[in-house]
């Protein structure tokens, strides 16, 4: 795996190898094995070359996120969409092999984290109402299809599709069709 993000964070932000060395507490020529991809770092590592170019250890990791739509718009009401443009389904159940997409690229920095997968039986929801967490919420259609009723509007996600939801964001998940929903959810 190579971790051009590290590279190309490190020259944005005008660090030199030596730079990040002396930030990280590791060799020039370590980072340079990890920007290149001959030298896998570990968790504490990425941590501390995080801290050092002022991001997060899943941005470094996180590839292209699919398409978000609406981005300003959504941005002031709560909540952001991502179609699946793709039309490439994650499932990250599978067992064949392992497969990982990168659905958002969000800085996350908190202790509690809820990761979940949901059913939801036809014609019935998640709640019977509206309701809103003290978290912010990642729902991602992995089988089936979603209604989400929000404050003052409906959506309707696909599988594939997800939703980010700003904490304390009114919002119910129904399911109207005939069929099973199945979501994953994550909640941080």
């Amino acid at each position: 795996m190579e971790f051009r993000k590290i590279k190309s964070l490190r020259k944005e932000k005008k660090i030199t190898l030596t730079e990040l060395g002396e930030k990280t507490g590791y060799s020039a020529s370590f980072l340079s094995q990890i920007e290149r991809g001959t030298n896998r770092p570990s968790l504490e590592a990425l941590r501390k070359i995080a801290d050092a170019l002022d991001v997060t250890v899943a941005s470094l990791l996180a590839n292209e996120a699919p398409q978000v739509i609406q981005d300003e718009e959504t941005s002031a009401h709560g909540y952001k969409v991502i179609r699946n443009s793709s039309g490439t389904i994650y499932n990250p159940w599978q067992t064949n092999s392992t497969y990982y997409d990168t659905l958002f690229n969000l800085p996350v920095h908190t202790n509690n984290m809820v990761i979940s997968k949901i059913y939801i039986d036809a014609q019935s929801s998640s709640s019977g109402r509206k309701i809103a967490h003290n978290l912010c919420e990642i729902n991602y259609v992995i089988k089936g299809e979603a209604t989400i009723e929000l404050q003052d509007e409906v959506l309707i996600l696909h599988e594939g599709d997800a939703i980010f939801l700003e904490a304390f964001t009114q919002h119910n998940i129904i399911n109207a069709t005939e069929n099973e929903l199945m979501l994953f959810t994550l909640q941080f």
